[in-house]
């Protein structure tokens, strides 16, 4: 009789875990990874969609902004581009205070260059160059985005048209 008492209690219990309780149960053991140091090199691309999905879910939790650029950087690591920038657009659109909110504007551009996205790799190109117009990277952002409203997106022609602008001011 108690035995059956125990196990009933139990079965109570495990099933009484809430939602959020089972989605970090998954994410666990590479938490303290994407929370201290954002160090994904050691975490399976297979989380990121268990990270995109616990973020999407739960956006007000603590470890949420940091799982989803996780996410960005290891679908972005395995090729999967589209995710990536569709990732990196929900970042920019939930934490737009974000501790990762440039690298995401510049991740979210690039990865929609690479597939051909051009109109919203321009858009996200624009908004890094207006976040951070005097570094580097916001200059180059600027300078993307302007060859790709020039209808410039092979590699081969934003070169020559670097190389062309480059002749003309150093005359």
């Amino acid at each position: 009789m108690r035995f059956s008492i125990l196990c009933v209690f139990s079965v109570l219990f495990i099933s009484c875990q809430t939602e959020i309780d089972k989605k970090l149960s998954v994410i666990q053991p590479y938490l303290s990874q994407v929370q201290d140091s954002m160090k994904v090199n050691r975490i399976p691309d297979t989380m990121a969609l268990h990270f995109q999905q616990f973020a999407a879910q739960f956006p007000q939790h603590k470890a949420s902004e940091k799982l989803l650029y996780a996410a960005t950087l290891l679908a972005e690591r395995s090729g999967r581009y589209f995710e990536c920038g569709k990732w990196c657009e929900m970042y920019v659109a939930h934490y737009p205070k974000g501790q990762y909110l440039f690298p995401a504007m510049v991740a979210a551009a690039h990865n929609y260059e690479k597939i051909g996205q051009f109109d919203k790799a321009i858009i996200y190109y624009d908004k890094a160059a207006l976040q951070d117009p005097n570094s580097t990277l916001g200059k180059q952002c600027a300078q993307t985005s302007a060859m790709l409203k020039k209808g410039l997106i092979t590699p081969e022609q934003q070169l020559d048209y670097i190389l062309q602008n480059s002749k003309d001011t150093a005359k």
